[in-house]
């Protein structure tokens, strides 16, 4: 009896370490699958990861691979085309010349409107022109009558987010706004008639606007009679009385020799313009994303370098100016009568759906 007892025990005890040894070996190999779980799982990540990498890193193009050609009607030493010069430079460099740029100054590629629909056409590659309401409605927002008080309250603007909202209104027709600049300065009347200290003054002159639709309310709201000159005929026009007078920044009169056939200049800071660089956005898309990249930051670096030379050359060219011409400076009253005269265009514009009167109202905000 004994025996079988002890034998009994001797069994219930050799069943335990059996189940014991079992339930650890179970233990460990689930800790082991466990294991190799994870490093199946990290190893996985990784090898996506680096896939993911791969995938975004994109095959450089070739040198040569896309032209840029850029047409404008500057002169060749003139902000415009200096500055281009320098994209040219930055653009070549950054994409080690998979992006060839060429520049074409004094209308070699058209006049400012014929440059402005081969862009929206996608047979030019890019231009820095006028001709707003070609592009974006939006952009003659910057151009409402004694908006602006100085090239930094523009800047501060175009540079901006509301800027950016503007820009983007060119896509609209096809037109990529890199980067928006000051196109010369605050802008001037000139004349060969007498001196415009009043409304009255303008009153039955014949003057020039580039079919901009922003000038041509400002001048008929003052009272003058507009007649349309491509930018390129202005000069003869003037020369030969089928324009009295016209309106442009000192760089432009400067640059054009306006002062050798006009006599007087007011010099009422009436409107500032901007300079968009247009790009054809069929051009642009079909770049590769680095590549995109690389234009839009050689496109704001040239407008900084812009702006500054407008200012210099301005402060340069005066002086000619000044010998050339009867200069007339409005007091403020005299240019209160001004402002007056023009507040409808504002009106106007936003009645016909060019822009929201809270965009203007943004822009004011944001200046105070």
């Amino acid at each position: 009896m004994k025996k079988s007892l002890l034998w009994i025990i001797v069994l219930i005890l050799s069943m335990s370490m059996v189940a014991t040894f079992s339930l650890v070996g179970c233990k460990e190999e689930a800790a082991e699958e466990e294991v190799t779980e994870e490093e199946v799982t990290e190893e996985e990540v990784a090898e996506e990861e680096a896939a993911e990498e791969v995938e975004e890193v994109e095959e450089k193009a070739a040198p040569g691979t896309y032209t840029m050609r850029i047409g404008h009607t500057h002169g060749i030493d003139m902000p415009r085309h200096l500055s281009l010069l320098m994209f040219e430079q930055l653009v070549e460099k950054d994409s080690e010349g998979a992006i060839e740029v060429e520049v074409y100054p004094l209308g070699q590629l058209g006049s400012e409107a014929e440059m402005v629909e081969s862009v929206k056409m996608g047979t030019l590659e890019a231009s820095r022109a006028g001709m707003f309401d070609l592009v974006a409605n939006e952009l003659s927002a910057y151009m409402m009558p004694f908006l602006f008080n100085s090239q930094e309250d523009f800047v501060k603007i175009a540079d901006g987010p509301i800027g950016e909202e503007i820009a983007a209104a060119g896509l609209k027709n096809g037109v990529a706004i890199l980067a928006t600049g000051d196109a010369g300065g605050l802008r001037q009347w000139t004349n060969n008639v007498r001196p415009i200290k009043t409304p009255e003054d303008m009153e039955g002159l014949k003057m020039r606007a580039p079919g901009v639709e922003a000038i041509i309310k400002i001048i008929e709201a003052i009272g003058g009679n507009v007649v349309t000159i491509d930018y390129g005929e202005l000069y003869m026009a003037l020369k030969t009385g089928v324009a009295d007078g016209e309106e442009n920044p000192i760089v432009n009169i400067y640059d054009k020799k306006f002062y050798e056939v006009q006599k007087y200049i007011t010099m009422s800071n009436y409107q500032i313009h901007p300079d968009p660089f247009y790009v054809s956005s069929i051009w642009f898309d079909a770049l590769p994303a680095y590549l995109q990249d690389i234009v839009v930051d050689a496109s704001k670096e040239m407008m900084v370098y812009s702006n500054r030379l407008m200012l210099e050359k301005e402060a340069a060219f005066f002086p000619t100016i000044e010998e050339n011409m009867e200069v007339t400076y409005l007091t403020d009253e005299e240019k209160q009568v001004f402002i007056d005269k023009t507040s409808s265009v504002v009106d106007y514009f936003v009645g016909e759906g060019w822009f929201s009167a809270d965009l203007i109202q943004s822009i004011r905000d944001e200046l105070k």
